[in-house]
């Protein structure tokens, strides 16, 4: 089993933001991550930086946007993939602020089951919490997102992967719901 790697998780979650000035530095970091990632992360960021190399901030963002905001099986609000819109979700998006909360992470514009806040908050909590997280949430919505992303040729699939990848390593497997995050 592959341990946690914070800087990693760190990196995967600027990896999923919406691009801007920043992200040609970002896709300089994914491309560099073979030194010192995961070989299966790695291989994948690097294939995500070299597809979006040379790309206009624009271009990036109209990929991002239609990778992600126009087809609800590839949100990125893991708790939708998880529950749909039922009253479990809102039950774990109060324990998901609550734990953000608790570990100085930023809410900003989004819900707080947004995988880039689910990925900073695995590489902030205690390890056994996060494997717990990342066995019963993140990893089962990773590979919807994946489903949905399956054959539309975006970039971004590339970075879910990664993730997958990264995050399959450290997680506990875990029946039932949610952790207690």
């Amino acid at each position: 089993m592959m341990s946690r790697d914070p800087a990693l998780l760190s990196l995967l979650a600027r990896a999923l933001t919406y691009p801007d000035a920043t992200t040609p530095a970002l896709l300089t970091e994914c491309g560099a991550a073979g030194a010192w990632a995961a070989p299966a992360a790695a291989d994948e960021l690097r294939r995500f930086a070299a597809t979006m190399e040379g790309e206009t901030i624009e271009v990036m963002q109209e990929r991002f946007t239609g990778a992600f905001d126009f087809d609800p099986k590839c949100s990125l609000d893991i708790g939708w993939h998880l529950y749909g819109e039922n009253y479990d979700r809102g039950d774990f998006l109060v324990r998901m602020r609550e734990a953000l909360a608790a570990h100085s992470i930023e809410e900003g514009v989004d819900l707080p089951d947004h995988l880039p806040h689910v990925l900073q908050l695995l590489a902030r909590m205690p390890a056994d919490a996060a494997a717990e997280l990342a066995g019963a949430s993140v990893v089962p919505a990773v590979e919807k997102i994946l489903g949905g992303l399956d054959g539309r040729g975006t970039p971004y699939e590339h970075v879910v992967r990664s993730i997958h990848a990264a995050v399959s390593g450290f997680a506990h497997a875990t029946a039932g719901d949610a952790p207690h995050v």
